[in-house]
């Protein structure tokens, strides 16, 4: 599997075909998580978190807050700031 960020999203591939993304947006210092998809065949397997893990690292990186109005994204945000 490969991640790739791609004009407001994170992608992820397997074998060049996408199977989940985060798409986003970055405004005033803040990347905002707008949504989360994992393709159905390829849920519960954890890819989710996968690419919730690699967006919040991304941000921390670049000194970005972060926040989500992607219910996911939220439930993520809230068990890795207790």
């Amino acid at each position: 599997m490969e991640m790739k960020y791609e004009e407001n999203n994170l992608n992820l591939y397997e074998n060049e075909t996408l199977i989940g993304y985060i798409n986003y947006k970055i405004k005033d210092n803040t990347l905002i998580v707008i949504s989360t998809h994992v393709s159905p065949s390829f849920q519960g397997q954890g890819l989710a978190r996968k690419l919730m893990d690699e967006i919040y690292s991304f941000s921390k990186k670049n000194n970005l807050e972060i926040d989500s109005i992607c219910s996911y994204g939220i439930k993520y945000l809230e068990k890795i700031n207790n």
